[in-house]
């Protein structure tokens, strides 16, 4: 059995409120002096060993300790926490009564489910917890815990835990005021230092209030009654007319509206302006009044038409270089025509005569004079091949590309096949082609292929013997073709002049070369978006790489 004597009475629990009201923590205002105050009040007044604060969290269904004053320690720090969905019973308990006043904490119904975690572990033998109202909502909990015999609570002492109950309510609620009271003081000093125009009217379209930017962008002084004007007032006649067929009608339908309106468009005056409108209803759904952003876009307008203007003034130009670079495709082609008949038609003139020279009066000429007629011949061939290959590089300029589904096997099968000859000659071929199907332009690639393996077959004819390695494999974001072979090589110090127009290696057995084979394959790289670059040392071969940077991989 319990007892109940030996705790303070009713005039000394009167004292005791006195006692919190008229302290200097209470009437600080500040929430956790106000919260330690309270604890040590009750515990000291009614004889417990423990008094804690709980606060309801209500989206996570959850009390956590936030003060608690313990009789042998003082204020102590408590992570404690009780779930809701742990203790549904208890809590269900609290939302029933404005005192719970347990006896036997171990045995008594409502406290069963905190046996075991909590009651035993603190041996706690009785409580007497205050459920902390606000606003008709449970926002937490004063609990009294007793240790010791089981302690019979008298009506004094459930009406003194109700008492702290209320104090904690009062306190939650000034500080709910004062963050209130805060958040709108914060809010006001924001709208009223925003550039934008930030207006609240009535549901009659009359303004009720306005910031100091509304008020200068709309010509108005701190002195004038922006009640006495209405929104309209600031509208011509185009947007009065979308405030009432589309902007109040969005309002009245959605709450809210966004969108250009023009005010003041009938005069000199006249502002574009972006536009937020919203609705505000009441409790009960009823509309209260509206409230309105707006944006100048007087610099932005200007910006865009600057930007507009610009962007004729850009395609004006891009559709006379277009024109240009037209004409001079056109001009290109024409000089490619007479490269290839006036040019070549002397030059097969002189290889002919020199031809003709040679056979008929070879015998009776000096030898000098048969070796200055075989000169003449080789330059008009070497003439006759470098006309052909700088034909071969304009064409390649301002070629149409045809980009096609490509099967790389089958392409390089294709090339291959154009030196089968050479490669019955002793050549040892290899071939690893890793499948795949390319977005690209074949002819391009067959032109890279086709001047790659011509390079290698040449470069190694003196090894023995010549061996060429045609590799194909996935990259990522892309596809690399490489040829490598065993030849004489080249010092990497030149690597980037052998893909230039005219550009040979000095001492190479290529002398009867032209210097275009591989600036035609680096230019054709170049317009399919991919790359050409070679590896090599003296003595030891050379590799040349082609990269497509995208592709289709079958």
């Amino acid at each position: 059995m319990g007892r109940s004597t030996g705790y303070a009475g009713l005039h000394d629990y009167n004292r005791a409120i006195r006692d919190i009201a008229a302290s200097a923590d209470w009437q600080s205002g500040k929430l956790a002096r106000q919260l330690e105050r309270l604890v040590q009040v009750a515990a000291r007044y009614m004889g417990v060993g423990r008094v804690g604060i709980w606060r309801m969290q209500q989206e996570q269904n959850r009390l956590d300790c936030v003060c608690q004053f313990d009789s042998r320690f003082g204020l102590t720090q408590s992570v404690k926490s009780l779930g809701g969905n742990q203790f549904p019973a208890y809590f269900a308990e609290l939302t029933k009564n404005r005192v719970m006043a347990v006896v036997d904490a171990l045995n008594d119904p409502m406290t069963a489910e905190l046996v075991d975690g909590y009651i035993k572990p603190l041996k706690i033998a009785s409580l007497l917890d205050a459920p902390i109202w606000l606003d008709g909502e449970m926002v937490g909990v004063v609990c009294h815990e007793h240790s010791g015999i089981p302690r019979v609570w008298r009506d004094e002492d459930v009406a003194f835990a109700g008492s702290m109950s209320d104090f904690a309510a009062m306190a939650l609620s000034q500080n709910r005021y004062q963050q209130v009271e805060s958040a709108r003081e914060r809010l006001t000093r924001i709208i009223e230092a925003t550039p934008d125009v930030v207006a609240i009217m009535a549901t009659n379209g009359y303004l009720i209030q306005m910031n100091p930017a509304g008020r200068q962008l709309l010509g108005l002084t701190e002195r004038d009654d922006v009640t006495r004007f209405r929104s309209r007032d600031f509208l011509g006649e185009q947007t009065t007319y979308l405030l009432e067929t589309e902007i109040l009608p969005a309002l009245h339908r959605s709450g809210r509206w966004t969108g250009e309106a023009l005010l003041r468009e009938d005069s000199p005056q006249a502002l574009p302006v972006s536009v937020v409108a919203l609705a505000h209803h009441d409790m009960v759904g009823q509309l209260e009044y509206y409230s309105v952003t707006l944006r100048d876009l007087t610099a932005q307008k200007a910006i865009q038409r600057e930007i507009e203007a610009l962007n004729n003034e850009l395609e004006a130009r891009v559709r006379i270089r277009t024109q240009e670079l037209e004409f001079a495709n056109r001009n290109l082609e024409s000089f490619a025509y007479s490269v290839s008949h006036d040019l070549k038609a002397p030059l097969r003139g002189i290889e002919g005569y020199s031809r003709l020279l040679a056979n008929e009066y070879r015998d009776s000429l000096p030898e000098e004079a048969r070796e200055f007629i075989d000169l003449i011949g080789a330059s008009s061939r070497r003439m006759d091949r470098m006309i052909e290959d700088i034909l071969a590089y304009s064409r390649a300029q301002i070629r149409q590309l045809k980009v096609l589904r490509t099967d790389v096997d089958q392409l390089i099968q294709q090339v291959v096949s154009e030196f089968d000859q050479q490669f019955r000659d002793g050549v040892v071929l290899t071939l690893q082609i890793e499948p795949a199907v390319l977005e690209c332009d074949r002819e391009g690639m067959v032109q890279i292929l086709r001047n790659f393996l011509a390079n290698a077959l040449k470069y190694s004819r003196e090894s023995t013997p010549p061996r060429i390695r045609v590799e194909g494999s996935a990259e990522a974001g892309g596809y690399r073709i490489s040829v490598n072979d065993n030849g004489m090589g080249f010092d990497m110090r030149y690597h980037d002049r052998i893909f230039e127009i005219f550009h040979r290696l000095t001492g190479t057995v290529d002398q009867d070369g032209t210097g275009i084979g591989l600036a035609l394959a680096a230019r054709s790289a170049e317009r399919m978006g991919g790359r050409v670059w070679a590896e090599s040392a003296p003595g030891q071969g050379a590799t040349f790489f082609f990269e497509l940077d995208s592709g289709t991989h079958a």
